[in-house]
């Protein structure tokens, strides 16, 4: 019963994370049209939502269903439901949002915190692969925003760092490196379009995000 009341939460908590994040931010979106946007109208939208419910039953299935200790589960359902509002504010804003960031930070410390104590050693069996995630993020999108000279922006690596702690080693490295290959597709069919030229910027997030929802899917 205790695990399909998670998969309850994540279902309700994808769309009611998204639209509490919106209402919150969105009035300093700096497009008119995108703070009065109505919400789950927009194709992209319900792309967003439809790839993000079925990440999410392949992500319980593998980590809550079978009776696995839940900080895991909660952990990536929680990134699971920023990103659909990350890749969103990006895509048509251009922008990572730092108030969100901490709030993300806040609730980590939190769910670690309240596991730590309920359960240490549940808490110690997922806090190496906690620290190699971080370990991942910093070190690879660190090289990555260096060696870009400025065409990465530093929102996200700062998302990236706070992906580290929720996606964990075990799921991290498998969502950046997809969404780096999804985001070299892009832009290659895009220059051979010519719809892009080679010092154009493109909103990074969404590919993050489309990384994320292999991985969650693949497992």
């Amino acid at each position: 019963m205790e695990q399909y009341l998670l998969l309850a939460a994540g279902v309700l908590g994808i769309p009611l994370v998204y639209a509490g994040a919106m209402a919150w931010y969105s009035p300093a979106f700096e497009k008119e049209e995108n703070r009065n946007r109505k919400r789950f109208r927009s194709p992209e939208e319900i792309l967003i939502f439809l790839s993000a419910e079925a990440a999410l039953v392949c992500v319980w299935r593998r980590e809550a269903a079978q009776g696995e200790p839940a900080l895991l589960y909660l952990l990536l359902l929680v990134m699971l439901a920023a990103m659909t509002f990350f890749c969103a504010a990006d895509l048509w804003e251009h922008v990572v949002p730092n108030p969100m960031l901490l709030l993300l930070v806040l609730v980590f410390v939190l769910l670690t915190g309240m596991t730590a104590i309920r359960d240490m050693e549940a808490f110690l069996r997922i806090l190496p692969s906690i620290f190699f995630g971080e370990i991942f993020c910093a070190v690879s999108f660190g090289l990555a925003y260096l060696l870009s000279r400025g065409s990465m922006g530093a929102g996200d690596v700062k998302l990236a760092l706070v992906m580290g702690l929720y996606l964990t080693g075990e799921y991290v490295s498998g969502a950046v490196l997809y969404g780096c290959l999804a985001a070299a597709l892009f832009s290659l069919v895009q220059l051979a379009r010519k719809k892009l030229g080679r010092r154009d910027k493109i909103p990074f997030v969404p590919f993050l995000y489309i990384g994320l929802i292999i991985r969650y899917i693949a497992g």
